[in-house]
């Protein structure tokens, strides 16, 4: 008796896991290219500006930069990666 009743405990163990949906973290993450140009030598500040809007309009606050093309001084393309 005492056998048939840990064999149950411990399936229902096992199923109990079995079960149970996996938790996952639910991040979403999106990407965001920022354009700047100026005729002052402010172009990758403008860039990165657009692209920090971008995210805060979609409500993205965890953000990082992975990739800046700068042509020059006046012309700039920055693209972010964000998540939240």
């Amino acid at each position: 008796m005492r056998k048939i009743l840990l064999a149950l405990l411990g399936a229902a163990a096992v199923m109990g896991t079995i079960a149970t949906p996996a938790t996952a973290s639910a991040l979403e993450t999106r990407e965001f290219v920022g354009h700047g140009s100026s005729d002052f030598g402010l172009a990758l500040f403008y860039a990165r500006q657009d692209a920090r809007n971008q995210a805060d309009r979609a409500g993205f606050s965890d953000c990082e930069e992975y990739f800046k093309l700068v042509i020059s001084p006046y012309d700039a393309t920055v693209f972010w990666r964000c998540t939240r």
